[in-house]
C-alpha cells in the first residue's frame, strides 16, 4: 500500500526508531511507494533505505496512506489537500510533555478523516476523557503490515 510517515525530523526518537526500523525492513520486498516526510531538517542517526522529502511533499502525495506519531503533526496532515488516508499512531499523550490548546487536541482527535491507532491499552481512558473517543485500535509496536490490515 502507497504509504508515507511524516515524523517531525529524522533524529533519534523512540518512535522514529521503529519506524525507520519497520520500514527498511519492508522496503526491499513492496512495489508500493513507501516514503517519510519530515517537518524539520536533521541529520538521520541511522541508515534510512527510501526516499525522505520535505513536509510541502504531503499535499501531493494521493490515493495512499499518511501516518503520523504526534498530535501537532496530525493537525498538519489533515490540513493537506490530498485524497490520502490519515492515521495518528499515537506513540505518546504528547499533551503530557507540552502545552497544547484543548480545542486543538479535541478537533484533531475527533475529526472523522483520522484513524486513531495507540500504542498502549493505558492510553485509551485519557483520550476517551479527553475527547469521547476511543481509539481505532491498539498496535503496541509500530507495525505497517498491522496498520494496512486495519484500513
Amino acid at each position: 500500500m502507497k504509504t508515507m510517515i511524516a515524523i517531525r525530523n529524522t533524529s533519534y526518537c523512540a518512535f522514529n526508531a521503529e519506524a525507520i526500523s519497520d520500514v527498511n525492513i519492508k522496503v526491499s520486498d513492496l512495489n508500493e511507494e513507501l516514503c517519510f516526510a519530515t517537518f524539520e531538517d536533521a541529520k538521520p542517526f541511522s541508515k534510512i533505505k527510501t526516499a525522505v522529502f520535505s513536509a510541502n511533499e504531503i499535499d501531493s502525495f494521493s490515493d495512499g496512506v499518511i501516518i503520523t506519531n504526534t498530535i501537532k503533526n496530525a493537525g498538519s496532515i489533515l490540513e493537506s489537500a490530498n485524497n490520502s488516508r490519515k492515521v495518528l499512531y499515537l506513540y505518546d499523550l504528547d499533551w503530557m510533555f507540552e502545552t497544547m490548546l484543548y480545542d486543538s487536541i479535541y478537533s484533531i482527535l475527533n475529526n472523522n478523516d483520522l484513524v486513531l491507532i495507540t500504542r498502549s491499552k493505558h492510553y485509551i481512558e485519557p483520550i476517551k476523557r479527553l475527547s469521547n473517543r476511543e481509539p481505532d485500535a491498539i498496535i503496541e509496536k509500530f507495525d505497517l503490515e498491522k496498520i494496512w490490515n486495519l484500513l
